[in-house]
C-alpha cells in the first residue's frame, strides 16, 4: 500500500510540474502560428468579398461576361483557391507519406505516385487576387514617378495529409515576425515566407497618380498562372525539455523527446504569366510572363 501510494506522489507531483510547461508549450505554438493565420484570415476575407461580387453579378441579368485573354481564363486551368483544398494528389510530388487509413490503401496509393506526379506537372493552374489586401498598390513614389503594385506571392492549401504551401517567388523557411512571436518561448514554429510579384506602374504627373489611385487603389485584381515545379521541405527539429521528479529515492520522468518545429512543405510553381487589371477584369494594367 505505501508503495502504491508512493508511485501515485509521485505521478501527481510529475503531472503537477509538467503542467505550466505542457501549457507554455501550447502557448508558444500558439502564438508562433499567429502571423500565418493573420494572414489567412486577410485572405479569407478577401476571398469572401470576391464570391460575393461574383454572386451580386450572377443574380443580375445584365451581368456584363468580361472575357480574359489566354492564358489568364478559368478554361483550361485549374483554380487555386487560398487556405483551400490542395489539387488532388500534390502529396505526390513530396518524398515520405503516403494518404491512407491502412497499410494497403498506403501501398495502393503508393504505387500511383508516378502517375499522379505526371499529371500534376502537365496541368496549368490559376489564382486569382483582389485589391486591397491580396493586390497593394503602394504610396506614390514622387521622386521615382511610378507607383509599385505588389501582389502575392503565394497561397496556402490543405491535403489529406496536412498543410501545403505554393510558391512562384523565392520563398524561405523563416521565423515569424516578432510581433506574432511569444516573448521568450522556447522556439518558434517556421512558416514558408514569399516576396511578392512587384509591378512598377510610371505616372509622370501628381495628377496622373492622383486619378490613378482614386480609381484603382480598391479595385485591382490580378491572376497568376503557374506550372508546379520543384519541392521543399523545411524540418527544424527541436529537443524540448523533459519533466522529472524525485521523492523516496525514486525517479520519474515526463515529456522530453524531439518536435518538428519546420515550414513543412512547399511547391515552387514556375509563372506562365501574371496580368494585372482593373474595372473588373475588362482593362489590362500591366503583365509579365514567365520564362
Amino acid at each position: 500500500m505505501r508503495n502504491a501510494l508512493v508511485l501515485t506522489c509521485l505521478v501527481c507531483l510529475a503531472a503537477c510540474s509538467s503542467k505550466s510547461t505542457a501549457e507554455q508549450r501550447i502557448a508558444e505554438k500558439t502564438a508562433a502560428k499567429e502571423a500565418a493565420n493573420k494572414e489567412k484570415e486577410k485572405k479569407a476575407a478577401g476571398k469572401q468579398a470576391e464570391r460575393e461580387a461574383a454572386m451580386a453579378n450572377k443574380a443580375s441579368p445584365t451581368a456584363e461576361v468580361v472575357k480574359v485573354p489566354p492564358p489568364y481564363a478559368d478554361e483550361g486551368n485549374v483554380v487555386l483557391h487560398s487556405d483551400g483544398d490542395c489539387p488532388d494528389g500534390l502529396w505526390a510530388l513530396f518524398n515520405g507519406d503516403v494518404p491512407g487509413a491502412t497499410k494497403e490503401e498506403k501501398k495502393v496509393n503508393a504505387a500511383k505516385r508516378p502517375e499522379l506526379t505526371k499529371a500534376l506537372r502537365e496541368k496549368t493552374y490559376l489564382v486569382k487576387f483582389r485589391a486591397p489586401e491580396e493586390v497593394k498598390l503602394s504610396p506614390y513614389d514622387a521622386p521615382n514617378g511610378r507607383f509599385n503594385v505588389l501582389v502575392h506571392g503565394s497561397i496556402d492549401c490543405s491535403d489529406s495529409i496536412g498543410h501545403i504551401a505554393i510558391a512562384w517567388t523565392a520563398a524561405k523557411a523563416m521565423t515569424p515576425p516578432p510581433s506574432a512571436a511569444q516573448e521568450g518561448a522556447e522556439v518558434t514554429q517556421n512558416i514558408w515566407l514569399a516576396p511578392p510579384v512587384d509591378f512598377q506602374m510610371p505616372m509622370p504627373t501628381m495628377a496622373q497618380a492622383k486619378e490613378f489611385n482614386d480609381k484603382n487603389r480598391l479595385t485591382l485584381s490580378a491572376r497568376v498562372v503557374l506550372k508546379l515545379g520543384k519541392t521543399d521541405v523545411d524540418v527544424k527539429k527541436k529537443k524540448m525539455a523533459k519533466v522529472q521528479a524525485e521523492a523516496a529515492g525514486e525517479k520519474l520522468s515526463m515529456g522530453g523527446g524531439v518536435e518538428d518545429w519546420g515550414a513543412g512543405r512547399l511547391v515552387r510553381a514556375e509563372i506562365v504569366g501574371v496580368r494585372l487589371a482593373s474595372d473588373r477584369e475588362k482593362t489590362t494594367v500591366a503583365e509579365k510572363k514567365g520564362p
